[in-house]
């Protein structure tokens, strides 16, 4: 070997050890998760989208819940009695919400003897501070513009426990949502703001109000007719309802066992 040749192996192989040194380096640190570059909003759904969907609804939905074919079938069928524009002003801390009266937060994970119920970590709720920013189908003088209601949205984490359902949106904070609810006042535990399905729901676009998005597969089908429009979807609505008029009357309920 030629002191040339030892040369030239010596900084190809210095060479390839420093690049592997540096590759290691800069990955490492591309992998590497830092969350002070997000927000606390952004934290937490990143960590509900990690969560496995269940295929049942929601454990905790007051009304029949049942698959409708199109925007038509939910109005004419689902016969919503509040359909909403609304801000979700703020997030709330997860907590056990049942309003059948069965679950309280005590243990996540606790099932009576005998008893054929689900566990409380299958009602684990996320609560949401909405604003009601206008009403396109309801009683305005019970929903007055301006007035604010708590929303359950039906995911959350509590501890190790955690609990997700397919086709319902996930939710940001400060965004503004059109709602389609089933309402109901249960006696004993107050109103509950049931989503007439799971993904009767949209989210209003930032840039542009007049347009919006379905947040899940299902809801693709429910607001398709709708072209996604604010104004097609308001006044398709408005169609329905007067040529079909059910009543909008908010039904009180005992619990259910």
């Amino acid at each position: 070997m030629t002191i040339r040749q030892f040369w030239f192996g010596f900084f190809t192989y210095f060479a390839f050890f420093a690049i592997m040194v540096l590759c290691a380096f800069t990955f490492g640190q591309a992998s590497s998760f830092d969350p002070s570059g997000y927000t606390e909003d952004e934290l937490f759904r990143m960590d509900i989208e990690t969560v496995k969907p269940r295929d049942e609804v929601p454990f905790f939905a007051l009304m029949p819940q049942q698959e409708y074919e199109s925007f038509e079938d939910l109005i004419l069928r689902g016969q919503p009695n509040l359909v909403v524009r609304v801000t979700l002003e703020e997030r709330g801390r997860c907590r056990v919400y049942d309003p059948t009266g069965t679950y309280d937060n005590a243990d996540l994970n606790h099932i009576p003897p005998g008893a054929k119920i689900p566990p409380a970590s299958l009602y684990i709720c996320t609560p949401y501070e909405a604003k009601i920013e206008e009403v396109l189908l309801g009683d305005e003088t019970m929903f007055p513009e301006g007035d604010y209601f708590t929303f359950w949205a039906p995911y959350g984490m509590v501890g190790e426990s955690a609990v997700r359902y397919a086709d319902t949106p996930l939710f940001w904070e400060e965004f503004e949502y059109i709602m389609f609810f089933s309402v109901l006042d249960v006696e004993g535990v107050g109103r509950w703001y049931d989503l007439t399905h799971p993904s009767s729901v949209v989210e209003i676009m930032p840039l542009d109000e007049r347009t919006f998005s379905s947040l899940s597969y299902a809801g693709n089908r429910l607001f398709d007719a709708t072209e996604y429009d604010t104004e097609t979807l308001e006044e398709l609505l408005l169609s329905l309802y007067q040529g079909n008029p059910y009543a909008l009357n908010v039904p009180k309920i005992q619990p259910v066992s």
